[in-house]
């Protein structure tokens, strides 16, 4: 498609009848009520229409309840529904939605705006490109200033003043030009890991079916991280279609030493992946490849990011790749509280939020209208106090700037070479990879149990690290989560939780006695001092000097030594904020009966 002398590949601009479009050419149009849609040849177009409905949508589409159905039959059924909003939370895929009712039309992303939209509210225009809303409102009269360079691609801002990227939690009304937040929009509900994955399971075996039957190549980003780990073991069971790739940096020279440090770590555990997983493994130097010439002035006069102009080259010019399916891991961060747990957990107000706003250069920060700045993001975005309704700030900020803005500026560098797919990018997905507690979410418990559950051996390969491994007790997975106290060692004991939150350490065979070691040992991974109240459940008075228990807090290498007997009636232990506890329980003498056993129990409450 071309505007005045701009040429855009998989692009689209919507243009209200107000304004002149007569300089976009070499393109396909779509009349919408008052507003003429352009778009480039090669942009994937459907359009559904039935009794006074109108649905187009750009890119494609997945129901993740059924993966059978198509783009259209998708289309079919929103029509029809009573309550699209809620309809979209369990569509994947990277799409621009416009939906038509009797002449009231509204806008609608992708979970994280994977497809890019851009828009000028003042003179109604949206864009897949920021500079073809520059280029239309220059015919048109409209001046149209640079941003200022600390800015670009912070926040909900491009390259231009008053033309902003489209935040993925709104929708947009194209009569009024109001946006309405539609997610979140209801209260989070935490769930145990075990819940989350029962009902992900089912959205995953949709999804692989509909990946089954693709008709696309299919290549997959694959780095030494947890993310792309777990995007991996969902392909396990069509891995022979699937390309996995992972890049060497073209200038290592360039990197401090320790990133220099976590290249080679990175190396190691992708070559590892793909020598003892026998799949189809391609490591790209990406010193081979850039653009030249006038591909990349082009790039870099339409493209908001020059991320990786290798990447142009290597897909385009040397795979010629046309729409290949490109399996991402990004939205994956969503689920990992990826900010420091000595931080508040449960930030509310505007000033609370702020602390958590990230990828904003340093520079922007020390601009003198930065405070305001950050107002008129949370104004334009709809972000009232207390908007992730039980969500951390952080992932909101994050889904909504790091992943509509940043991210989306780096998936439309590889248009149309590769169409993203990323398997959580849905708002019902996303919800639940939020729903573990923020302990559980920042040791990646959700997603190490995913990778055990779809292709286990890709545990047995260190991850961030050059190990092979098959220690569970390392990996983390038997760790326990406890109103924020996480237990991450019981040798030889056993736990039962109660329903009122305490729970009973003892040990797990009837055979007690010295030749054991029985220890507990758990952190209070909150921003907060936690107190627990121990108590044994053996109090006759025979049975003195046989069990002592041993409590210790880790930092300071003291113990507090109790006859169980004495436990009975108690002991209070204050954990303050990330603080380690220790018991160990000792067996004076050998015994075989299961009354002994039980006499060993500790029950820890008040937590």
């Amino acid at each position: 498609m071309l505007v005045n002398n701009i040429e855009t590949s998989y692009s689209y601009v919507l243009l209200h009848q107000s304004l002149q479009g007569d300089n976009i050419t070499q393109s396909s149009r779509i009349n919408i009520g008052e507003y003429t849609l352009y778009h480039s040849q090669d942009m994937d177009v459907i359009k559904y229409e039935e009794n006074n409905t109108q649905l187009i949508l750009f890119g494609y589409m997945l129901d993740i309840r059924n993966g059978d159905l198509t783009d259209t039959e998708i289309l079919k059924s929103l029509s029809v529904s009573d309550d699209i909003d809620r309809a979209l939370d369990y569509i994947n895929g990277r799409y621009v939605l416009i939906v038509n009712k009797e002449g009231s039309a509204e806008v609608y992303t992708d979970a994280s705006a994977l497809l890019p939209i851009n828009y000028a509210e003042e003179h109604k225009v949206i864009s897949s490109h920021d500079i073809l809303i520059e280029e239309v409102m220059k015919q048109n009269n409209i001046e149209v200033k640079p941003l200022r360079d600390e800015l670009k691609g912070s926040f909900d801002f491009t390259r231009y003043e008053s033309i902003f990227k489209f935040n993925p939690s709104l929708k947009l009304n194209l009569s009024t030009w109001k946006f309405k937040r539609y997610y979140p929009d209801q209260e989070i509900v935490p769930k145990s890991i075990d819940l989350v994955i029962k009902e992900l399971e089912v959205y995953f075996i949709e999804m692989i079916k509909w990946l089954k039957n693709s008709q696309k190549e299919i290549i997959l980003t694959l780095t030494g991280g947890y993310d792309s780990r777990v995007s991996m073991a969902l392909t396990n069971s069509f891995s022979e279609k699937v390309e996995y790739i992972t890049y060497l940096h073209p200038n290592l020279a360039r990197l401090s030493e320790r990133a220099q440090e976590v290249y080679d770590i990175d190396m190691y555990v992708t070559k590892t992946i793909g020598t003892n997983l026998n799949v189809n493994h391609t490591m790209v130097d990406l010193a081979d490849y850039n653009l030249q010439g006038e591909e990349r002035k082009n790039a870099l006069k339409t493209l908001q990011t020059a991320h990786s102009f290798s990447l142009i080259d290597y897909f385009r010019n040397e795979r010629k790749f046309n729409k290949a399916l490109h399996i991402k891991s990004t939205v994956y961060g969503m689920g990992k509280s990826d900010f420091p747990l000595k931080k508040n957990h449960k930030p509310d107000t505007f000033e609370e939020m702020s602390e958590f706003i990230h990828g904003v250069s340093k520079e922007a920060v020390k601009l003198p209208n930065y405070e305001a700045l950050v107002n008129e993001y949370y104004k334009r975005n709809l972000h009232n106090e207390g908007v992730g309704k039980g969500r951390h700030y952080f992932e909101i900020f994050h889904l909504e700037s790091r992943m509509g803005n940043w991210h989306s500026n780096v998936t439309q560098e590889t248009d149309p070479e590769l169409l993203d797919f990323i398997f959580v990018n849905t708002r019902r997905i996303i919800d639940l990879l939020q729903s573990p507690s923020i302990q559980e979410r920042k040791d990646k418990v959700l997603y190490k149990t995913l990778i055990n559950k779809y292709w286990p051996s890709l545990l047995f390969i260190g991850v961030n690290e050059k190990t092979i491994n098959v220690d569970y007790q390392k990996i983390g997975l038997n760790n326990e989560y406890i109103n924020g106290l996480k237990i991450y060692e019981l040798n030889q004991l056993a736990l039962t939780k109660n329903e009122d939150g305490s729970f009973i350490i003892k040990p797990e065979s009837e055979l007690v006695g010295p030749q054991n070691q029985y220890v507990f040992k758990a952190k209070n991974n909150t921003h907060e001092p936690k107190i627990l109240n121990l108590k044994s459940t053996f109090n006759k008075e025979n049975g003195r000097k046989y069990i002592n228990v041993k409590i210790m807090k880790l930092d300071n290498k003291t113990y507090k030594s109790i006859d169980v007997v004495d436990l009975y009636e108690g002991y209070v232990v204050t954990l303050e904020p990330f603080q380690e506890l220790m018991i160990r329980i000792d067996y004076n003498h050998v015994f075989e009966k299961s009354s002994w056993q039980q006499a060993g129990r500790i029950k820890i409450s008040d937590i």
